[in-house]
């Protein structure tokens, strides 16, 4: 924990604003509560997916916002969400009326921040909505619009600059309405583009966790970070054998083995968020005779029963090798996993 809690301080120390800690999907799998809690005398907000997380986190936050990013769906999730406090993101006209019904029918307060489309095309409206929609709610009493951010969609400074100017369009149509506004822009990617790209707040996800956006790695001149990983899983020795006839696993071995060959079983598989296949990235799956099973893998190799292997040390080289991304190889490789935190 104590490695996402100094690379915490390193993107709030690069940008000098305002930190908002992604701690959605379980905190990319390393435990959201926990994550949250060690990170709630760094951040100055936390942000989720999903109603449900930030109902999770409401203790560990330790009374500082969180953020919701999906927009809400029903009354009742909209209601929920301003009894708690949270912040509800509003991507549209629709969404603008939900919010301003529940807190006229129910007469609560209802916080917001308005989101942008700058070229994602996932959430946010354009210019054009934006300024209806802030004409919608510039006279709601009970309606606080508090911030106004977007999210980058691509990996290149040039496609990050073209969304850059366009938000900054949108900020000043949204402040001539709502003037004490807060922006954000930045995700990881972009809290690395320098200053132009901070507004004030930035919003890290990946980054906390000890990993960059592939689109960092393609430009030479962001700032050098000293990034530590937050996680390494390991897997038991839970069997060990002799190789003596037919498959290992399901079906014939991929791997040629002989007779009499000394064979361990590991206790993770495609159930606890590992790929099937034989060549899916995990540390040592050169050895997998055959594709994992459900909740076990066949390798040829002595390792002593009892033992713990390390399968995940770093899900950018997991992920190059499995042909993904190390977003999902973090979200899923904690799936049945206990946690022990490390704070010192």
């Amino acid at each position: 924990m104590k490695h996402i809690r100094e690379n915490a301080e390193q993107f709030k120390t690069l940008s000098g604003k305002r930190l908002c800690a992604v701690v959605k999907a379980n905190a990319y799998g390393h435990g959201a509560e926990e994550v949250t809690l060690a990170l709630s005398g760094v951040a100055d907000c936390f942000a989720v997916s999903l109603l449900s997380e930030a109902l999770d986190l409401r203790v560990a936050a330790c009374g500082k916002d969180i953020l919701i990013l999906t927009p809400p769906m029903s009354e009742a999730e909209t209601l929920c969400a301003a009894q708690n406090g949270f912040i509800l993101t509003v991507p549209d006209l629709l969404c603008a009326r939900l919010v301003v019904n529940v807190s006229e029918k129910y007469a609560v307060q209802v916080r917001v921040h308005l989101k942008t489309n700058t070229g994602m095309n996932r959430y946010g409206m354009n210019v054009a909505m934006l300024g209806r929609v802030c004409g919608y709610l510039s006279d709601r009493r009970r309606i606080l619009v508090e911030g106004i951010y977007s999210h980058l969609y691509g990996d290149t400074r040039e496609s990050a600059e073209t969304q850059r100017k366009l938000f900054v369009q949108m900020h000043a149509v949204c402040r001539r309405y709502f003037p004490k506004t807060i922006a954000h822009l930045s995700a990881t990617f972009g809290s690395m583009l320098g200053d132009a790209f901070a507004f004030d707040m930035i919003r890290v996800g990946i980054g906390l966790y000890g990993y960059l956006p592939d689109g960092t790695k393609k430009l030479s001149d962001l700032p050098q970070l000293a990034l530590q990983k937050g996680m390494t899983v390991y897997a038991q020795v839970t069997s060990e054998r002799r190789y003596s006839f037919g498959g290992a696993g399901y079906g014939e071995p991929k791997l040629t083995i002989e007779k009499g060959e000394r064979l361990s079983v590991v206790r993770y598989g495609y159930a606890d968020g590992f790929l099937r296949n034989r060549k899916n990235g995990a540390n040592g799956y050169e050895h997998c005779v055959n594709h994992l099973c459900m909740d076990a893998c066949v390798r040829a190799e002595k390792v002593k029963r009892g033992r713990l292997l390390p399968v995940l040390t770093d899900a950018d080289e997991t992920a190059e090798i499995a042909d993904t991304i190390s977003y999902e190889v973090l979200c899923s490789a904690t799936r049945r996993a206990e946690m022990v935190y490390d704070y010192d």
